[in-house]
């Protein structure tokens, strides 16, 4: 029997239910963990407890809707537990361990499937990720360069492809780069480009094989009428626009120039398939060109078109971009805000005039930004012409996220987006020299 601070034997009143269940809220199982593995029964007694959130600034932050003023004590905890893992996420050693430990369990015959049916399995997860196509989530974080803001419009922002670093570019000449965290966001450096205004930068991509004298390069172009656009997802070839209907391709490691393609009117735009197996190229009046990059390229190598087609009421073109597995996605926007996404899975072989899947007519103004995340599930569409002009389109439902931004999301006239490699954040930058930053709660 327990004794007091005397040493007298002292009777301990057994504990009511209310005492019990804030035990639970608080302190979770006997051992004080909480399992991963589904719970064999769904204990009622977390749902007799009502907590009210209104009673104290802290709770309040717990709420979703400005509506929430009671929720049960089982969606406290999922409140609470959602919060502490946005504010301190879990460590990468310890979902390196607990990913191995689940490797060693689920091994069985099973798992000794084919490269096609894995890619498969692997794209369906990734689908059921952005599995809502009405409600889009996500988290605003501290801006990504709050500590350093720009002097200029952000005209380019780069993620690093290994590394939690961004860069901005722009008209003040100035590169400046950022660890990014979502709460410091410290800067790191900076680099002064004297009389080159900054249109494009962009870190090297790094891939298996790569040396360092390319692995830490960074590429910017300024404002120069025939030079101002750098495209090369794999890191083999340098794109630039040219004059009279020419498009400069250039070894991304020598700058030597390698090849020409010429196409009909004035080239708008360009953009390389992610494998960079090909190059495609718009004119004003939405005419679009498919040239080959295969095998070695060379000055003197013919130009093999895989295919030519018709934007599907192409006027006033501004933008392309190529997005998603395997090069899926074409996107095409113009100078009435208006964007159509098409589908090359379904291009019929000699197709001249393919509908699109989607045309997205939620903006008014010119198109100047399109950019797909990299899982290809995501396609953000924006105008600088005016506040707040930007977009969010799921794949491959076609459909337009209602629910953001609103109107009092802070975007300003959005210059320039940009995806992380890992699609967790979203990098908007605008005409005032912010870059807003946004956690991708979907992911």
């Amino acid at each position: 029997m327990p004794t007091n601070i005397q040493g007298e034997e002292v009777i301990i009143p057994p504990k009511d239910e209310e005492e019990i269940l804030l035990e639970k809220l608080v302190f979770g199982d006997a051992a004080g963990r909480r399992s991963r593995s589904d719970n064999a029964w769904e204990d009622s007694d977390d749902e007799k407890v009502n907590i009210s959130l209104l009673t104290s600034d802290k709770l309040k932050k717990l709420r979703k809707t400005p509506q929430d003023s009671v929720i049960s004590g089982k969606s406290y905890i999922i409140r609470l537990r959602s919060q502490f893992e946005k504010i301190y996420p879990r460590p990468q050693w310890i979902e390196d361990i607990e990913n191995n430990s689940d490797d060693e369990k689920d091994l069985s015959d099973e798992d000794k499937v084919d490269d096609e049916e894995g890619q498969v399995g692997s794209t369906t997860a990734l689908l059921n990720i952005l599995s809502s196509t009405e409600k889009f989530i996500n988290t605003k974080l501290k801006d990504a360069n709050y500590k350093r803001i720009g002097k200029s419009g952000i005209q380019t922002i780069d993620f690093h492809p290994n590394y939690p670093i961004l860069l901005t570019g722009g008209f003040d000449k100035t590169i400046r780069i950022y660890q990014i965290d979502g709460k410091s966001n410290n800067f790191i450096t900076s680099y002064f480009l004297k009389n080159c205004p900054i249109m494009e930068a962009s870190f090297y991509p790094q891939l298996s094989g790569d040396d360092t004298k390319t692995s830490n390069l960074i590429y910017a172009s300024g404002r120069r009428r025939y030079m101002n656009k750098i495209n090369f997802p794999q890191g083999k070839y340098i794109g630039l626009t040219g004059n009279n209907g020419w498009c400069n391709l250039l070894n991304a490691q020598t700058g030597h120039w390698v090849h020409g393609f010429k196409i009909e009117g004035t080239i708008v735009d360009f953009a390389f398939a992610n494998d960079e197996s090909f190059i495609m190229i718009v004119n004003s009046a939405g005419e679009v060109w498919e040239f080959a990059l295969e095998g070695k390229i060379t000055s003197k190598t013919p130009n093999k078109i895989i295919r030519r087609w018709y934007d599907d009421g192409g006027v006033g073109i501004t933008k392309l971009q190529i997005g998603g597995k395997n090069n899926r996605w074409v996107a095409i926007g113009n100078n009435n805000g208006i964007v159509n996404i098409y589908d090359r899975s379904v291009f019929a072989p000699e197709t001249t005039h393919p509908k699109p899947i989607k045309t997205v007519e939620n903006l008014i103004t010119s198109i100047s930004s399109l950019v797909f995340n990299p899982d290809g599930q995501l396609l953000c569409i924006a105008s600088r012409a005016k506040r707040d002009a930007l977009r969010l389109v799921h794949l491959p439902s076609g459909s337009v996220y209602s629910n953001w931004p609103t109107s009092g999301t802070p975007l300003g006239k959005v210059t320039s987006i940009a995806f992380s490699p890992n699609n967790e954040m979203l990098a908007i930058g605008n005409q005032t020299g912010k870059v807003t930053l946004w956690r991708l709660n979907h992911y």
